[in-house]
């Protein structure tokens, strides 16, 4: 009876290493396929990561380009204003000041009914 019982608890203990072995195979099989999805998910992170870089270096360089062409344009629009500032004389300028206050009163006539000949 003694050999019975020892068969017995051999067949348990191999059966037990049998289980914890099946288990440790379907472990290892989890383990592959997490680290296959990790991989998968960091190759998307970087190549995500690739396609910004190549934008962010598109929106860069337009934006200096904007920034650029808006210097640019001031500059010319106050150079203008300088050169028109430069060529008015103060005779000048009082006839163009007088001009548009005419232009001014011939508006209030025309919105208070006046009508002109024609």
């Amino acid at each position: 009876m003694s050999q019975l019982n020892s068969e017995d608890f051999l067949a348990s203990e191999i059966s037990s290493y049998e289980e914890l072995l099946a288990k440790s195979l379907q472990l290892q099989d989890r383990v592959k396929e997490t680290t296959i999805s990790l991989e998968a998910a960091y190759s998307g992170v970087i190549n995500a990561k690739h396609v910004f870089e190549e934008i962010k270096k598109e929106n860069i360089e337009e934006l200096r380009v904007f920034r650029q062409t808006v210097a640019r344009e001031s500059a010319e629009i106050t150079q203008a204003i300088k050169q028109l500032k430069s060529t008015l004389d103060a005779k000048s300028l009082s006839e163009l000041r007088e001009y548009v206050a005419l232009c001014e009163r011939l508006k209030a006539l025309q919105d208070a009914g006046f009508k002109f000949p024609g």
